[in-house]
């Protein structure tokens, strides 16, 4: 008769998930080590393309002043409601819009994201005014957001009292303006 052999300590207590992996305590933060998440571009019927470097200053401050601080004071509220109530425009990125999604995140980042993590309900739209939107990557596991990019627009979940009709005549990129000066 053989003898087993033992393979390591055997746990006084079995292990237990605390959390559900989308409601932890920790606090979150934002990754912006990608640089390329400012990058305009046009696809299909979809542009994040912008009129002007005034246009472009406005919307970064309205971010930087406004969304990003209003969804960390708010994130853990954001996670259970989930697109309901007071952020509805706060949601994952709907399964109808994903490859569109996807495909603005290529040709933005070309395949840096193009694996598991960046599929399914880790997609979130993140908006709390009228038509601003940033699209990031949410990491559970660290309870990081990482912006993909923005649809300044409101294209990837239009509406037509909040478009604008001329946002397809803009030709403005921030990254390509500003990393040949």
């Amino acid at each position: 008769m053989k003898k087993r052999l033992k393979s390591g300590p055997t746990p006084k207590k079995p292990l237990k998930r605390e959390t559900e992996p989308n409601q932890s305590d920790s606090p979150l933060t934002f990754d912006f080590s990608n640089k390329n998440w400012l990058r305009s571009v046009s696809l299909g019927g979809f542009t994040n393309k912008l009129s002007d470097e005034n246009m472009f200053a406005g919307y970064i401050f309205e971010l930087f002043h406004k969304i990003i601080p209003v969804i960390q004071d708010n994130w853990s509220e954001i996670v259970r409601s989930q697109g309901r109530g007071s952020w509805r425009h706060c949601h994952p990125v709907v399964n109808e819009k994903i490859d569109m999604v996807l495909g603005i995140i290529e040709q933005i980042h070309g395949n840096r994201f193009q694996s598991d993590k960046a599929a399914g309900p880790s997609l979130w739209q993140l908006g709390v005014t009228q038509n601003l939107r940033l699209i990031v990557i949410h990491d559970y596991t660290n309870n990081h957001l990482t912006p993909v990019f923005v649809d300044y627009h409101h294209l990837i979940h239009p509406n037509d009292h909040f478009n604008q009709p001329d946002y397809k005549r803009y030709d403005f990129c921030p990254v390509d303006t500003y990393t040949n000066t």
